[in-house]
């Protein structure tokens, strides 16, 4: 669900994501307070891995956000940050995350995750209880990833809401789609300390 900011940024992370990042975080703990106690020889070495996996855990559960706001959108993914002007948006899909759509490219979102079979089901049962409402989206193109109660149908909904209201208000200038930049940003930095881990990961393995 989202938090709004007092400048009224809407912003989204994946809880489930981020429990099991804790979850990993707490194994990788325990790996590590385990080693150092018991083990005092090249065994040590497999706290390496264990760095290996808690990096990992930040960067594809824990980083990866979603936030909405009247200049536009925010998505920090994995890899790279992508910042989508309104002007620049011509679709919301949630087929299998929230991907939303530019001339030319698609940017999936990954702090918005399609529904598995489970919360798909517990979702369809409050929404016919009436718990939730329905997402602003027709019929015949509506897919189990536009629910409200879950991650991509609650994001999905919070953007379309926005684009539709700036559009109503005639804050976004329309048919600019073509010619708005969309800005990427590379997590360079990330993407280094993945590969530094990876190698070191790979010699303690083979030393240990």
């Amino acid at each position: 669900m989202p938090y709004v900011s007092p400048a009224e940024r809407e912003v989204f992370v994946s809880r489930f994501n981020r429990v099991l990042a804790v979850l990993i975080w707490a194994a990788a703990v325990a790996l590590t307070v385990g080693l150092l106690v018991s083990v005092h020889d090249a065994r040590l070495l497999y706290i390496v891995p264990g760095a290996l996996f808690a990096f990992v855990a930040w960067a594809m559960l824990w980083r990866p956000q979603l936030t909405v706001a009247d200049d536009g959108i925010t998505v920090v993914n994995v890899t790279r940050t992508i910042h989508i002007p309104w002007e620049a948006l011509i679709a919301v899909d949630t087929k299998f995350a929230l991907t939303l759509y530019t001339p030319g490219h698609r940017f999936p979102v990954w702090a918005a995750p399609a529904p598995g079979t489970g919360s798909t089901l517990r979702a369809t049962r409050n929404e016919t209880r009436g718990r939730l409402g329905r997402p602003r989206v027709e019929d015949s193109v509506r897919r189990p990833g536009d629910l409200l109660g879950t991650e991509s149908g609650a994001a999905a909904e919070v953007v379309r809401r926005r684009w539709t209201m700036l559009q109503d208000s005639g804050a976004i200038d329309a048919g600019r789609a073509d010619e708005t930049p969309v800005a990427v940003r590379w997590h360079i930095a990330a993407l280094v300390a993945l590969v530094v881990l990876l190698a070191a990961t790979v010699a303690a393995l083979l030393l240990a």
